[in-house]
């Protein structure tokens, strides 16, 4: 599971592009939407795919400045912030 964490530092704007920029299969609904769960929850889950995806696209948003993480489906109940 890829999950974006809120930030104080980066502008809804800048966060919708970059999940449009780095997952080719958000749209730009779906990436201001996870931009808005992100900011009202904390996190959200961006994408639930295998693991070598995952960290790709992690390394990609870190690299952008954004703060992204991946944690296994184990760790989460009742498919808790969304996902792709």
């Amino acid at each position: 599971r890829l999950l974006l964490h809120n930030d104080d530092v980066h502008t809804f704007e800048y966060v919708t592009y970059m999940l449009q920029k780095i997952i080719p299969t958000i749209s730009n609904a779906k990436a201001y939407q996870l931009t808005m769960t992100t900011h009202c929850e904390g996190v959200s889950t961006v994408s639930q795919t295998a693991k070598p995806l995952a960290q790709k696209y992690c390394v990609q948003l870190q690299k952008g400045g954004l703060t992204a993480s991946i944690s296994p489906d184990s760790n989460f109940k009742n498919n808790r912030s969304g996902g792709e």
